[in-house]
């Protein structure tokens, strides 16, 4: 298995002009060093499978007086190809010797609709503030939160995590509608989809880099199994025809296929006016995933390589 030591992070002053302090270098060793690893990504871009995990986590003082969070990547040395019984060809990557779940897996189920954005999509915080002022008079009890990524400006991202209730409308809440709840469900989704329309407008309009797509992703968290909806666009109509039933409806039936996996998460990304499954990853942490979304990483991968030396 392939392994290389990385600087994760340190109190020099970033490259977002952002200064970690000792201590928050710190916290972040128990989710490396736990049962469950954080991913090892590529260039924090969401839709490609993991390429492994982190592990072995610590934090050493330099020569300079500055403080450094370490950690050491481990490279998946197993694939594997499945069909599943509709057809379709998937790759599975592994390790050989270890079985590393991911600590992004797991979460608890909301009781409010959560939205984060990354800071460093905004030109200043006046912008943050107002972002989250102009979506405030939501019908739906709504909190906000904020995610960053180590990259100089990465692509503008807002995340929407949904409760069970809002899940079920959509058709991903891995349970049956009660048919007496029917009503108040179908009406919390009408407001649901308001709310999308309102974020997806006020994020095109106010996120940075102007010259790129949005990524709005739509988690439900919940123990049995996360559920992450992506679509990549420049158009807040596109986010809300995607969540529209005559598009949803596919979803339900491939997540009972992909559940057969033992998945505790599944990404669909929305492509051709459609979803499709992209990858998921299991509760051993193995991750199972198209072919394309594969071959797209590691040519990102094999790139990112090649101008670093």
């Amino acid at each position: 298995m392939k392994k290389e030591k990385i600087i994760l992070s340190s109190t020099h002053m970033d490259s977002q002009n952002t200064v970690m302090l000792e201590s928050a270098l710190y916290s972040a060793l128990p989710s490396i060093n736990g049962d469950r690893k954080p991913r090892l990504g590529v260039e924090h871009i969401r839709t490609f499978p993991p390429l492994g995990v982190l592990n072995n986590g610590e934090v050493k003082q330099g020569n300079d007086g500055h403080f450094y969070l370490i950690a050491e990547n481990y490279f998946f040395d197993k694939r594997e190809y499945l069909e599943l019984e509709n057809g379709e060809r998937l790759i599975m990557e592994s390790f050989n010797e270890y079985e590393f779940p991911f600590n992004e897996c797991g979460e608890e189920e909301l009781n409010k609709i959560l939205i984060s954005v990354d800071p460093s999509n905004f030109d200043n915080p006046k912008d943050i503030n107002d972002f989250f002022n102009d979506i405030n008079d939501s019908e739906l009890d709504t909190d906000k939160e904020f995610h960053g990524r180590k990259s100089l400006i990465p692509d503008p991202e807002i995340i929407i995590s949904i409760q069970t209730v809002i899940a079920v409308a959509l058709g991903i809440g891995l349970k049956k509608i009660p048919e007496k709840m029917g009503d108040a469900i179908g009406e919390d989704l009408v407001k649901f989809y308001n709310l999308l329309k309102k974020v997806s407008a006020e994020a095109l309009k106010k996120s940075i880099p102007k010259n790129r797509p949005n990524n709005f992703v739509i988690i439900y968290p919940n123990k049995k199994c996360i559920i992450e909806l992506v679509v990549t666009t420049k158009s807040a109509d596109l986010v809300l025809e995607s969540v529209l039933p005559d598009k949803m409806k596919d979803i339900n039936e491939k997540i009972k296929i992909l559940l057969k996996l033992k998945p505790e998460k599944i990404q669909f990304i929305f492509e051709e006016n459609k979803w499709l499954f992209n990858y998921l990853l299991t509760e051993n942490g193995k991750v199972i995933g198209r072919e394309k979304s594969f071959n797209d990483r590691d040519e990102t991968y094999a790139n990112l390589l090649r101008k670093q030396s």
